[in-house]
């Protein structure tokens, strides 16, 4: 299961969120960009309900989610389920992938389950 809150505009939403579950045959769960900006905590509760394997977003996203999830609201959670917690569209910056693992590892998330990277956008500038 796919879980995503990027634009449908924005390449990484679009195939990361709709195309790629698409041609795999998978379960996506869409949720509004404006849900996650207004409570981060929406994006994990919903990768924690619907068990998703596949999740991410831009590097601020999972900063955001260190610096507004309340140490209480940990509990609720189970991000065991995530595999691949893709991050990408912007400068990847390992000080807060270790801030969020530290973070998350009480609710069960895994560092190995990181995957920085570029898409299409980000190959075309660097070409």
């Amino acid at each position: 299961t796919i879980c995503g809150w990027l634009p449908l505009y924005h390449d990484m939403g679009l195939i990361g969120t709709v195309l790629q579950p698409m041609y795999l045959g998978t379960h996506s769960v869409v949720m509004s960009p404006w849900s996650f900006l207004q409570r981060p905590i929406r994006w994990l509760n919903t990768i924690t309900k619907y068990r998703a394997t596949t999740s991410g977003g831009p590097n601020f996203a999972y900063a955001l989610c260190t610096r507004k999830v309340k140490p209480e609201q940990l509990a609720s959670l189970d991000l065991s389920s995530w595999r691949v917690a893709f991050n990408g569209a912007e400068p990847v910056r390992a000080e807060t992938l270790a801030e969020f693992a530290n973070t998350f590892a009480p609710a069960g998330f895994r560092r190995e389950a990181f995957y920085p990277c570029y898409g299409l956008a980000e190959a075309t500038l660097f070409v």
